[in-house]
Formats: C-alpha cells, structure tokens, sequence
C-alpha cells in the first residue's frame, strides 16, 4: 500500500475549516473590472496575487489589522469564498465574476479598467 504524504504548503478547497483561521485579504485597488480573478493581499503583505495558497489563510485578527491599513483592503472568509474558488494551473483562485464582486461589496464602478 502506498502512501502519500500531501503537500502541506498548498491549501485544498475543503480543508479550512476553522473561522477564525481562515480569512484573506483582497484588494480592490488591484482588482480591474475586467480580470480574470480577484486579487489578494499575499501573506505577510508581500504583494499581491491571484492564487489563495499565496495570500493566507490568515487568522482573522491579522487580517483585521491588516485592513486597518489600507482603505482599498477588504477582509473575507474561507468559508465565505469557499463556493466560488476554482482550480487554474493548479492554483486555487476566485474568479472574478457579478455573484462575487457582491459577496466582496465591490462596486463595479469602484473598479479600474485595464487599458
């Protein structure tokens, strides 16, 4: 019998599970209207991204302290996202459609337009 040993720098869609360590940052600066995918702060404020194993989980009083930063940063939930994620290039990402810039409260006229 083989066993394999899972990756544990990847997060599978169904394995956050706890509320209160399953948050993210997202962006609405870098967020362009026409994207492909939402954008997240990544971990430790290290940019931006796309992909969900880049940005968190975070516990969610990071995060709130996080937000509290910068206007443009809005606070969500794994268990809120978790409907929505999809797999691309084998990376987990939300994409950027109606039913979830109303989740995020994003106006679409708050968002840029990349030229």
């Amino acid at each position: 019998m083989e066993t394999k040993v899972p990756n544990i720098d990847r997060i599978e869609m169904n394995t956050v599970t706890n509320d209160v360590a399953g948050y993210y940052l997202v962006s609405t600066r870098w967020t362009m209207i026409n994207d492909e995918n939402i954008t997240f702060v990544r971990n430790e404020t290290l940019g931006y991204c796309y992909n969900l194993n880049w940005a968190g989980p975070m516990h969610k009083s990071d995060a709130m302290k996080g937000a509290e930063k910068n206007k443009t940063t809005r606070v969500i939930s794994h268990a809120a996202l978790k409907p929505f994620l999809s797999y691309l290039n084998d990376q987990i990402v939300l994409p950027n459609i109606h039913e979830v810039r109303e989740l995020l409260n994003l106006d679409s006229d708050q968002l840029q337009l990349i030229g």
